[in-house]
């Protein structure tokens, strides 16, 4: 049995459409689908989403959320079902237009600063290889930049187990145009001169 988690399925980038797991041939009996609507819909403190599976899989899920959360509050499953009726094909796919637009912009100010920007194929998150800085340790680097040009980023190694992403940074570029091209001014004036160091 294989559980995927497919929240970011309508922002995918450069031509790239979503392919389910459970629509492969044979797959379907043996795949747990998770998705919701957070991401597509910019309403990620609603926490309301889905699980479809085989029917045994799907009892079992069902009496567990109904022991650990019970459902997402009536209002807001209205509030989606509505989206869901309402929203144009369209939407979606200027959606992702959006996001890839939001991601250039920024690949583009780690590319002129030289931190090697690891491009992603979907969803609002870029990792980064900060050059260029003394501290080692990803903490540190994300301290820096916080601290220099006051733009927030995670260490890469908070998605790593075993000492893996010290190297790495990661920025969420779901921001409004305005707050995203003053990160990347901030980025781009703190650390012009720190580029090409090894």
């Amino acid at each position: 049995m294989g559980v995927t988690d497919e929240i970011y399925e309508d922002i995918l980038y450069d031509g790239r459409r979503h392919l389910s797991l459970a629509a492969r041939p044979g797959a379907r009996e043996r795949t747990i689908t998770v998705s919701g609507f957070s991401k597509t819909f910019s309403i990620t403190g609603w926490r309301i989403g889905f699980a479809a599976a085989p029917a045994p899989w799907a009892r079992a899920i069902g009496v567990l959320n109904d022991l650990y959360y019970v459902c997402a509050p009536t209002p807001l499953q209205h509030a989606v079902a509505h989206a869901l009726a309402r929203v144009p094909e369209s939407y979606y796919a200027g959606l992702a237009r959006d996001y890839e637009r939001k991601r250039d912009l920024l690949v583009g100010t780690c590319d002129r600063l030289g931190w090697r920007p690891r491009v992603p194929a979907g969803a609002y998150y870029l990792m980064a290889e900060p050059r260029g800085f003394d501290a080692p340790a990803a903490r540190d680097k994300a301290d820096r930049i916080l601290r220099e040009a006051r733009v927030a980023c995670i260490p890469g190694s908070a998605f790593y187990a075993d000492g893996g992403g010290e190297h790495l940074v990661r920025f969420c570029f779901a921001k409004t145009d305005e707050d995203l091209g003053e990160a990347c001014r901030r980025l781009e004036s703190a650390f012009a001169g720190a580029r090409a160091r090894p």
